[in-house]
């Protein structure tokens, strides 16, 4: 069961990674899950060259802490 009082675990202008690629990725925005219980984040994947940088929205499960 999802709290649903607990704050988000990353913030807007905050880096995380993607759990599935380890991609470091900026938040852009937090909101509530329409039909998940829990926060989904809009995204930056930050690509290194020559990839583009790219935006997703995902759930907070998704991410992971950046590792230096």
């Amino acid at each position: 069961m999802v709290d649903r009082n607990r704050p988000a675990r990353y913030g807007v202008g905050e880096r995380a990674a993607l759990k599935a690629t380890g991609q470091p990725v900026e938040i852009l925005e937090v909101r509530r899950g329409e039909f998940i219980p829990d926060f989904v984040y809009k995204i930056r994947v930050l690509a290194e060259k020559p990839a583009r940088p790219y935006n997703l929205s995902v759930p907070e499960h998704d991410l992971s802490d950046l590792r230096p």
